[in-house]
């Protein structure tokens, strides 16, 4: 089961486009359902955006202001959702503050 867990900073009315982008399960080579926490900065105003492929799980909702690695299962946002063999996997961030944001997220993958 991979696990991608890790957090990056987003400017003040940015966008990071994909969080996980040129990670080894971006596109998965088998089918797996993802579970997903995350979490952003107290101070934050993140919107997350969820899409794998062309289907959105997710569409640009706030997100937990915990300032701190997610726990599970406290923090999840997406508790099972379907990631096909091949489909990008997209965890889009918009930062809508007036300061920089780290987020932070941890996704698991479950063969299908």
């Amino acid at each position: 089961m991979p696990i991608l867990q890790g957090n990056v900073s987003v400017a003040a009315g940015a966008v990071n486009p994909n969080v996980i982008a040129g990670s080894a399960f971006e596109f998965p080579d088998r089918n797996y359902y993802g579970r997903l926490a995350f979490t952003a900065e107290a101070a934050g105003e993140s919107r997350l955006t969820v899409q794998v492929g062309s289907a959105v799980h997710m569409e640009e909702s706030p997100v937990s202001r915990a300032n701190r690695v997610p726990i599970l299962p406290d923090d999840l946002v997406l508790a099972r959702f379907p990631c096909p063999r091949g489909k990008r996997i997209i965890l889009k961030v918009r930062n809508t503050g007036a300061g920089a944001n780290v987020v932070f997220w941890n996704l698991e993958l479950t063969p299908a």
